[in-house]
């Protein structure tokens, strides 16, 4: 296992009877497994979808520059009241936040988290929620996103809003 402070040593396997990545993939079978398309696997190559990602059981649908949209289920992230916790809402919001400050980036630049605000409107109770972010503003320096994550019902569990600053890699 890895964290977003080392690198990577070798191929990581995840779960019993998984096969092993190609070498020069070590998180391959990660991204795949999260719907990170294929065009943006080098791009990932070193450190994957991160730990938490994996945790929270994230799911990429769609990654570009014009929007990002991942799902995320709610059993398993829930708080002490058996509602979604506000807390994995807002990582969900700076995940894909993330992502695609990284897509518009490009492959010189990464994204660090300076800002991120959530507000939530209603319990999620069941089943998946969906998160999709769009740009706000996309600078050279700085990136500005909305996260709007919703209910199987298309009901709006949570706003939020992330600034990324981009840095020289």
């Amino acid at each position: 296992m890895t964290d977003n402070f080392t690198r990577a040593t070798g191929p990581q396997t995840h779960g019993a009877g998984a096969a092993a990545p190609d070498a020069g993939h070590p998180f391959l079978e990660q991204l795949v497994a999260h719907g990170v398309p294929e065009d943006m696997h080098e791009r990932f190559a070193a450190h994957g979808v991160g730990t938490l990602v994996e945790k929270l059981g994230i799911v990429f649908r769609e990654i570009s520059v014009e929007r990002v949209v991942a799902t995320m289920p709610v059993e398993g992230n829930q708080q002490v009241a058996g509602i979604l916790h506000g807390g994995a809402s807002v990582a969900l919001a700076e995940t894909l936040g993330s992502f695609a400050a990284a897509a518009h980036g490009g492959r010189n630049r990464r994204p660090v988290g300076v800002d991120i605000n959530a507000t939530h409107h209603r319990p999620g109770l069941s089943g998946l929620v969906t998160g999709t972010c769009t740009p706000i503003h996309l600078g050279l320096t700085l990136t500005t996103h909305e996260i709007v994550i919703t209910n199987e019902d298309g009901k709006r569990v949570c706003t939020a809003r992330i600034t990324n600053m981009l840095l020289q890699k």
